[in-house]
């Protein structure tokens, strides 16, 4: 009877511990995925039999689809102002944390405990405090002499009162921050204390650079995160008002789950993944200008 070497059983236990994931990952998503990129080039409403049709859902987007375009031009907004904010504020919180502050691990908590509440009861709590006659904003500036303000009932400011909720997220890029800040060797900061360098200038000069790649991981998290967004805009606004807050991936939503269109909506999430993939790609490819990775010390 063959035996096993140790090595070998070592691999089999190996590979019957990641199983499960292997199984999960293979049913909940590679399948899926796969499917999903054969139906963006069928006409299909779930009822009836998928009925290929090329690539008239990929054209459809560009030539017969108004609300795609716009979706995709708010998107775009919505990202451009979403990112800078949800990082810088994640960025000056994770380094005030880091300071001689008394009550900082009390604060960590509080600033992480949203990043594990779902998207969809923040936009419940979100769409309470953006209540035009009831809400806590409306509630805190009344003291301050200023009249209510529809935040969410207004086409003109909906959308940015949307960008407000992304405060909520920053938790899990604040968390990536404090462990790069507090990762950065203490000798560079002795060092630019005996040359008179203030705080500012090390920040500047030495946190920044030292924890870039940090900010390039964030960075990438972030965007993809705000390109994917959907919950709080079909909690709070429901894509409204006056199609104000319908994103790219609310028009998705509503032709997979609205208009039965599983075939178009496919088409759309897979144009989605090209463009997060081209962004990305960019990025990766101008970060040598700007990241600073530990490894080129040395060199």
């Amino acid at each position: 009877m063959k035996r096993f070497t140790i090595s070998t059983r070592e691999k089999i236990d190996g590979y019957l511990f990641i199983s499960p994931w292997i199984i999960g990952f293979l049913i909940f998503y590679a399948v899926p995925l796969c499917f999903s990129f054969v139906v963006s080039f069928c006409n299909w409403d779930y009822l009836q039999d998928l009925t290929f049709i090329g690539l008239q859902n990929y054209i459809k987007i560009f030539s017969k689809d108004a609300y795609a375009l716009d979706g995709l031009k708010r998107t775009a907004q919505f990202v451009g102002l979403e990112v800078p904010l949800q990082l810088g504020i994640a960025l000056a919180i994770a380094f005030l944390l880091t300071q001689s502050i008394r009550g900082t691990k009390v604060t960590r908590a509080i600033v992480y405990l949203p990043a594990v509440i779902s998207g969809a009861v923040g936009g419940v709590i979100w769409r309470y405090m953006f209540n035009t006659q009831t809400g806590v904003l409306n509630y805190l500036l009344s003291f301050l002499g200023i009249g209510p303000i529809p935040w969410i009932d207004d086409p003109n400011i909906a959308l940015y009162s949307i960008v407000l909720t992304g405060i909520w997220a920053i938790g899990q890029p604040m968390i990536l921050f404090l462990a790069a800040i507090e990762g950065v060797p203490r000798n560079y900061y002795e060092s630019a204390d005996i040359d008179g360098a203030g705080k500012l200038s090390q920040f500047i000069h030495i946190t920044l650079p030292l924890i870039s790649p940090t900010i390039f991981l964030n960075l990438i998290i972030v965007m993809i995160q705000q390109f994917q967004m959907l919950a709080p805009i079909i909690v709070i606004t429901g894509g409204g008002p006056v199609r104000a807050t319908e994103l790219y991936s609310y028009v998705e939503y509503t032709n997979a789950f609205k208009y039965l269109k599983m075939g178009y909506a496919s088409a759309l999430s897979w144009f989605m993944f090209a463009i997060i993939l081209v962004l990305s790609l960019l990025l990766f490819k101008t970060s040598n200008r700007w990241v600073y990775y530990h490894s080129e010390r040395g060199n």
